[in-house]
């Protein structure tokens, strides 16, 4: 006589993760959205017409500039989800729009610019079959970044060469426009923690939001510069560890 199968609970697990987009991808986004309108249970927190026309409304409201270089990454957005243990753990569905509501409310103070929800675009619950988000989209605008300062030096080509310190590092200097932010990617992480801002983000989440859920928080496996002080000491990482010596990096720019 066999052993009866024994089952085994899973641990509960809350994501939380970045996509960004340039702009030729706009019309991907207004497609997927419209598929998912037709298919699956959608609720939106925010809605937006088109995303070029709430990208230009965004644009024009916050007064912001942006290098266009035709491959810049101008928009962005938050994922939250979980897994199936997570969703089955709540009464009914309602609690789980409520959940969402709380991740909402996170990544306005979280990606919003000033703490507010100017510069997101659309938000959105899709709720399919095997699975369920929320889409917080958003233009990464900051107001607050930093600058090269230039020296009077040039090079061969005539561009001002960047200046540097007594120990031969280039300097910048801070900016802070509130009527006249950035759009840049790159800028916008960099005042969000720099080459930590993702593990930041992760991490802070799970402490402010999903832990009180019974999430289990993951193990980061990124490189240990990539890694919060808070993640070293709970998992042990350290300098030349096993997954430190991996041929990766998870730096946001």
């Amino acid at each position: 006589m066999g052993m009866p199968e024994q089952k085994y609970l899973r641990d509960k697990h809350a994501t939380i993760s970045v996509i960004t987009h340039k702009k030729s991808e706009f019309a991907s986004i207004d497609e997927y959205l419209k598929d998912c309108e037709q298919r699956y249970k959608v609720e939106y927190l925010k809605r937006m017409s088109t995303t070029e026309q709430a990208w230009n409304k965004v644009m024009k409201s916050t007064n912001a500039t942006y290098n266009n270089r035709g491959k810049n990454i101008v928009l962005e957005c938050l994922q939250f989800g979980g897994n199936r243990e997570l969703w089955d753990d709540f009464p009914d569905e309602e609690e789980i729009k409520a959940y969402f509501r709380k991740c909402y409310a996170y990544a306005i103070d979280k990606i919003g610019f000033l703490h507010t929800h100017e510069n997101i675009i659309c938000a959105v619950i899709v709720t399919e079959p095997n699975r369920r988000n929320l889409f917080v989209y958003y233009l990464p605008v900051t107001e607050v970044w930093q600058r090269k300062v230039l020296s009077n030096d040039k090079s061969e080509a005539g561009n001002r060469l960047q200046m540097r310190d007594e120990y031969d590092m280039p300097m910048y200097r801070q900016r802070i426009e509130i009527d006249e932010p950035l759009l840049s990617h790159s800028e916008f992480w960099k005042a969000r923690g720099g080459l930590t801002s993702y593990s930041d983000l992760q991490e802070d989440f799970y402490i402010k939001v999903s832990k009180k859920y019974g999430a289990v928080r993951g193990e980061s496996f990124s490189l240990v510069k990539n890694t919060t002080l808070r993640q070293q000491e709970r998992y042990g990482r350290f300098e030349g560890d096993l997954y430190d010596e991996l041929y990766f990096d998870d730096s946001p720019f």
